[in-house]
């Protein structure tokens, strides 16, 4: 059998015609980087009865096999305790609730028994993770019966870390003993085992027992509360510290190689009930700008998540890593965040993130979520959304970067999409593309669709990211990952590359889409309007800006709008209406340029589609002034600014004809 194909290759032209075929192939249709990829669907934070979860490992990697999930990432709670003491001897006057956890029931077991299950179970990988609190802090007091435990519930999911030993170390409260932190704490230590030993030598001489040893007790009480082994530097007595734990933990988690996501950040747990305790959590969003160097964050889950929306703290975050304030970009994925089946709503595999592997092993699918490949997708049913292809390429060069890489472009960038629903039918989406933080894009579809968009309206001064949203409804949709884009007027030494390698080392309460705000047409005129993408009936040929970005946000988004020349001579009616074809038309100064009416009754609108407000109804044969013509486009003719009666609005081109009138200049 070895010998078959140097048979072939000496004896037969056959397969020296299959080989000039197959390269021809690739010469004439170069893969997209999506083919290069396996798509694996993953079910991430995953809770089984090794702590709060009611299934076993085997029967969750049992189940997600006859569902046709790819891979399982556990998330079970790492250590679910809380303790309260009394202080000076906090520490040993104390009461504690313990629940079960990977640390409680052995990190040893816990590992064993995902990698056993990983080898029986034959086409769904099993990935161990742990969800993390590393700080909570009391208020109040015990005897006036309001004790509060404040961010109990604020996480940090935990995954590719091997060893039972990495997960006996994390830094966490009321854990297991550790070295890590011993140094800064030893000389108050030795000060107190001195003092403990002059008691212990006061009480054995028989100096004034009445007193010593009491005073020796206390001594040695003090010296065991406050030994330097403790398993984080953070205790719970002295009030909020900040994000400095949980910074505390990123940084342990990036010395084991491993990933660390935050989790449900706008988790609003008011006042709960923990056993006899009270705790409260607020939403921590901010903490993505306040921390560094975590892996990503939640974008999907059960109910939608603002701080994924355009100009939310994942934009402003990816800014301060495109303007070099960061080393490192921030990932989103979807956490399935599960429990128990159909308790509180939960289903396996409702949401979804879906990684771009190069083989379907586990090292393959955390190599993929460490450098970004991926994208979150929520589902109500097996017929989600699909992200077959999201690209960004330089048209000239032909180079092309797909989810969690960077481009080296020479020109403006082509974003090319498809999306698709897996099991087909009718679906309408809304597709944004966010660009830098702002909607670049938007179309209102209906699946299958394919998109190839030439984005002139980036000003390719400085480095880019385009990342894709699509919505169906709030428990159909999907986010996208971001594409980095770099600028460069060299077209020798392109490259496409992840960014890990090139930059470091290693009810459901109904949701309203984000809304398009009005243009207004009283602002100053130096400053255009933005231009929205198809909204209903429109859409975009070619698109400059997107919605503003609110002045108390640290970066800007502003880009420059268009130059125009102005003509240098009166240009003929018949002329005019040919040349506004494919051109914004100014009036030139002393020249005026007017339409008029052609159909009763049309509407003056406040923006470039009919889904926009009404200003006023307009007769035919009315002259309107011309303020400019907008990119947005409906049946081949544009949607004008206008001016009439001394406000400003929009009409589409279709309902009115040219007009030219000249020395006007003093009327």
């Amino acid at each position: 059998m070895i010998l078959i194909p140097f048979y072939l290759a000496r004896h037969s032209n056959f397969f020296y015609r299959s080989v000039v075929f197959v390269f021809g192939l690739f010469l004439a249709f170069p893969l997209s980087s999506f083919a290069l990829y396996l798509q694996l669907d993953t079910i991430v934070d995953v809770k089984t009865n090794f702590s709060s979860g009611c299934a076993s490992i085997k029967d969750i990697g049992n189940q997600s096999e006859r569902l046709g999930i790819d891979a399982v990432i556990f998330g079970d709670y790492a250590r679910n305790s809380i303790e309260f003491g009394i202080k000076p001897f906090e520490r040993i006057f104390k009461k504690t609730t313990n629940e079960p956890s990977v640390l409680e029931n052995g990190a040893s077991g816990f590992i064993s028994e995902v990698i056993d299950n990983n080898r029986q179970i034959k086409n769904t990988l099993l990935i161990p993770g742990v969800e993390t609190a590393p700080f909570y802090y009391w208020t109040g007091s015990n005897f006036d019966g309001n004790l509060i435990a404040h961010n109990w519930d604020k996480h940090l999911l935990v995954i590719g870390m091997h060893s039972a030993s990495e997960y006996e170390q994390l830094p966490l409260p009321n854990s297991n003993f550790s070295l890590n932190y011993a140094e800064p704490l030893f000389n108050q230590f030795i000060f107190l085992i001195f003092l403990c030993m002059m008691s212990v030598g006061a009480v054995y001489k028989g100096y004034a027992r009445i007193i010593t040893v009491p005073l020796m007790v206390v001594f040695i009480l003090l010296t065991i509360n406050n030994h330097p082994f403790r398993s984080s530097p953070f205790d719970a007595y002295n009030g909020d510290q900040g994000v400095k734990p949980y910074q505390n933990l990123i940084d342990y988690v990036n010395s084991k190689g491993a990933m660390v996501f935050w989790n449900h950040m706008e988790k609003n747990s008011g006042v709960r009930q923990y056993g006899s305790v009270n705790l409260t959590t607020l939403p921590y969003p901010d903490d993505l700008l306040k921390t560094k160097n975590y892996t990503g964050f939640q974008v999907v889950g059960n109910n939608p998540i603002q701080q994924a929306e355009a100009g939310q703290q994942w934009d402003k975050v990816l800014m301060e890593y495109i303007q070099g304030q960061r080393d490192q970009p921030v990932w989103g994925y979807g956490s399935n965040d599960y429990f128990c089946e159909d308790q509180d709503g939960d289903k396996l595999g409702s949401v979804r993130t879906i990684l771009l592997a190069h083989e379907k092993n586990n090292n393959a699918l955390l190599d993929a979520m460490k450098k970004g490949r991926m994208y979150a997708v929520r589902q109500n049913d097996e017929n989600r959304i699909s992200l077959d292809e999201f690209i960004v390429e330089d048209q000239k060069t032909g180079q092309h970067a797909t989810l969690g890489q960077e481009l080296l472009s020479t020109d403006f960038p082509a974003v090319k999409i498809k999306l698709r629903s897996v099991k087909g039918g009718n679906k309408t989406a809304q597709i944004q593309i966010i660009r830098n933080g702002v909607i670049a894009k938007q179309e209102t579809v209906s699946l299958p669709y394919e998109l190839t968009w030439r984005d002139v309206g980036n000003s390719k001064e400085k480095k880019a990211y385009y990342r894709v949203k699509a919505w169906v409804n709030s428990t159909d949709h999907l986010i996208s990952n971001p594409i980095f884009v770099n600028f460069t007027d060299s077209q020798q030494g392109e490259k496409v590359s992840s960014l890990t390698e090139s930059n470091h080392s290693e009810p459901l309460p109904t949701i309203k889409m984000p809304t398009i705000s009005e243009p207004s047409l009283t602002q100053n005129p130096l400053v255009e309007t933005p231009n929205f993408q198809e909204v209903s009936d429109v859409k975009i040929a070619d698109n400059n800006k997107g919605p503003s970005i609110a002045p108390s946000e640290t970066f800007s988004l502003a880009e420059k709008p268009p130059v125009i020349p102005s003509p240098k001579s009166p240009i003929s009616p018949s002329k005019l209406a040919a040349k506004a074809s494919t051109e914004n038309l100014k009036p030139t100064r002393g020249t005026k340029i007017l339409l008029k009416i052609v159909v009763d009754q049309v509407a003056l609108r406040k923006g470039p589609g009919t889904i926009f407000p009404k200003i006023t109804n307009l007769k035919k044969g009315t002259e309107i002034k011309l303020i400019r013509r907008t990119n947005v486009e409906f049946k081949n003719k544009n949607w004008l600014v206008v001016k009439h009666g001394g406000r400003s609005g929009y009409i589409w081109e279709g309902m009115v004809e040219w007009v030219l009138s000249s020395n006007t200049a003093n009327k």
